[in-house]
């Protein structure tokens, strides 16, 4: 069975991760586990008890956040310790079907939100699984729209393929969002052959195509998503880039976590 892992620091803005976590769970009929890193502390000794009192603190915030639906057969508590956050998660995933990992991202400019969404910035970065960033104010509901930001690119029928499982569970829209800045004639042209391949490739009825007209590809997918708030947004890293073209898409990814209304799936370069 696989496993949807929900990463938590116990702070206020992770706690529509957390709702998130366990709904999706439920409707993909996932294992959902609950991790804490805590930080190293030569002072206290690890035993069974220190362990105890550390998934018991995790235990109380999932109850607290999840009230009635919280249920103990379905949610299991994990507690590891290291000095790097997002290493340790990594590590705990080892061996593991995981699904995604969920946490959550950084939203407005508070102070505590940006160290929050530090941790997921970092994951995006290093995970070899897909990571799934949900704003702390968002409110779960079962996603109906994904939008895929698409380059058009033939390494994107790869994510594509990895996400038809979510979206056929979910009976969810893929809406492929294109934004390009070439002239209409050529960009129509780069559609129809996109179209070609998705058809031939991925037999999934309902996807549908979107395509702005823009320099500022940036900007203007973060107003599209502001506008019609999307259940997801998947931003996919690129295989075979250079490091430098590697790094500029992770710095939009990142930025887009930051700023976007809706969840921010990622999926990796070498997934």
């Amino acid at each position: 069975m696989k496993k949807i892992i929900y990463a938590t620091d116990f702070s206020h803005y992770s706690v529509a991760a957390l709702k998130y976590a366990a709904e999706l769970a439920r409707i993909m009929g996932d294992d959902l586990i609950a991790l804490h890193v805590y930080p190293p502390n030569d002072g206290e000794k690890r035993n069974s008890d220190f362990l105890k009192k550390h998934q018991k603190e995790l235990q109380d915030f999932c109850k607290l956040h999840l009230g009635e639906e919280y249920n103990s057969q379905f949610i299991s508590p994990a507690v590891v310790s290291g000095p790097e956050v997002a290493e340790e998660i990594l590590k705990f995933t080892k061996d593991l079907q995981v699904r995604m990992i969920i946490m959550g991202a950084c939203g407005s400019s508070k102070l505590k939100d940006r160290l929050v969404g530090t941790t997921t910035s970092e994951m995006i970065g290093k995970s070899h699984l897909p990571v799934l960033a949900v704003p702390p104010q968002f409110k779960f509901k079962q996603p109906q729209k994904i939008f895929f930001a698409s380059t058009f690119d033939d390494q994107e029928l790869i994510y594509l393929k990895e996400l038809i499982p979510l979206a056929k569970a979910l009976n969810a829209k893929i809406e492929i969002v294109h934004i390009t800045h070439r002239e209409e004639d050529e960009a129509i042209k780069n559609l129809k052959a996109f179209q070609k391949k998705v058809k031939s490739e991925i037999p999934y009825p309902n996807i549908e195509y979107k395509t702005l007209y823009s320099f500022e590809v940036f900007d203007t997918l973060r107003k599209t998503i502001e506008e019609e708030l999307p259940d997801i947004v998947l931003m996919p890293e690129k295989r075979n880039m250079n490091l430098f073209k590697r790094g500029l898409v992770r710095d939009r990814i990142k930025r887009m976590q930051s700023c976007s209304p809706s969840p921010l799936l990622t999926f990796p370069a070498f997934a």
